[in-house]
C-alpha cells in the first residue's frame, strides 16, 4: 500500500459526501476522519483498501471502550467502500444497535444552581433555550433572527437537507426570551445569527458542570425538556415535533395536527419554567 495517495483520495470522496450526497458539513468532516484513519492503517499494514479483509483488520483495532465510536468507523466506511470504491464488500459488517442506556436528568434545583453559575448573558441565554425549545445544540447555534418570531416565542423550522435530522416548530419560554433580551443589551448576536460566537458552549457547560457538580450538556437539557413535558401529560407526538423527530412525510400529511396554531397551544398550556415554577 506504499504510494498510497491519502490527501487526493480524502478530497474526492469529501467532494462525494458533499455534493453527491448532499452531506451535512459536520457529517463529511467525520467521515473524512474516520476514513483517514482507516487509510493510514491500510497504509502502515500494507493492506489494499478495497478489501473487506482491510476493513476487518482496522475494525478489529477499535476498541476504545465507547460503543458509538465503532458504529461511526463502520458507517464512514460503507459510505467509503460503497460511493468511493464503488465496491459492496462492506455491507457484510452490521451497525451494532446502540444499548439502551437509563439517563438521570438533573432536578429543578440542580438546574437552577447550574444556571447560576454560567459566566454570562449568552451562556445563560443558550442554556435555556436548549432547556425549554428542545432543539438540538447545533439548531440553536445556528438559528437566524429572521426565523424567530419573539412575540409568540417561536422558533420556525430550518430548512435542512440532512437526511436524518430536521426541525419543525418549537418555542422557547419567557425566562429564555428575558435572558436573551439581556445578552442583546450586551452587545449580543451579529450577522443575523440569534447567537454569536463558535461553539465552545461545550466548555462551558463542562466547566460550569466541575464547579457545581451538575453534569449539564446540551443534550441532557433536550431530555430533561422531552421528559418535562411528559410529565407534565404532553402527548408524545407533540413532544416529537418540536424535537425534530417526526417524519417530513407526516407532516405533510397531517399539517393540520401539527400546525403553529395546535403546537402553540400544546406548549403554552405546558407553561415550562426552571427559573420561577
Amino acid at each position: 500500500m506504499e504510494g498510497l495517495d491519502i490527501d487526493s483520495i480524502l478530497t474526492d470522496f469529501g467532494q462525494i459526501c458533499k455534493v453527491d450526497l448532499r452531506l451535512k458539513d459536520a457529517t463529511t468532516t467525520a467521515h473524512l476522519r474516520y476514513t483517514k484513519r482507516y487509510l493510514e492503517f491500510c497504509q502502515k499494514q500494507a493492506l489494499a483498501s478495497d478489501s473487506s479483509q482491510s476493513m476487518r483488520e482496522f475494525l478489529s483495532t477499535v476498541k476504545d471502550g465507547n460503543q458509538n465510536t465503532y458504529r461511526n468507523y463502520v458507517k464512514a466506511l460503507k459510505v467509503f467502500f460503497r460511493e468511493y470504491l464503488k465496491s459492496s464488500e462492506a455491507e457484510r459488517f452490521k451497525i451494532p444497535q446502540v444499548c439502551l442506556r437509563f439517563v438521570q436528568v438533573p432536578s429543578k434545583e440542580g438546574l437552577r444552581r447550574f444556571y447560576d453559575a454560567l459566566p454570562d448573558w449568552r451562556s445563560k441565554a443558550l442554556f435555556l433555550f436548549y432547556a425549554t425549545s428542545g432543539r438540538r445544540r447545533n439548531e440553536i447555534l445556528n438559528v437566524c433572527v429572521k426565523d424567530v418570531d419573539f412575540e409568540q416565542r417561536m422558533l420556525r423550522p430550518i430548512c435542512e437537507e440532512s437526511q436524518t435530522k430536521h426541525t419543525w416548530f418549537s418555542f422557547f419560554n419567557e425566562e429564555a426570551l428575558e435572558a436573551y433580551r439581556r445578552y442583546r443589551k450586551k452587545g449580543g448576536s451579529v450577522d443575523g445569527k440569534l447567537f454569536k460566537g463558535g461553539t465552545h458552549i461545550n466548555q462551558v457547560f463542562r466547566e460550569t458542570s466541575e464547579k457545581t457538580g451538575v453534569k449539564i450538556t446540551c443534550q441532557l437539557l433536550r431530555e430533561w425538556f422531552c421528559n418535562e413535558l411528559l410529565s407534565k401529560g404532553v402527548q408524545e407526538v407533540y413532544i416529537d415535533a418540536f424535537c425534530g423527530r417526526v417524519p417530513k412525510s407526516v407532516l405533510g400529511r397531517h399539517y393540520t395536527a401539527y400546525s403553529p396554531e395546535v403546537l402553540t397551544s400544546v406548549y403554552r398550556k405546558a407553561d415550562l419554567r426552571i427559573l420561577n415554577g
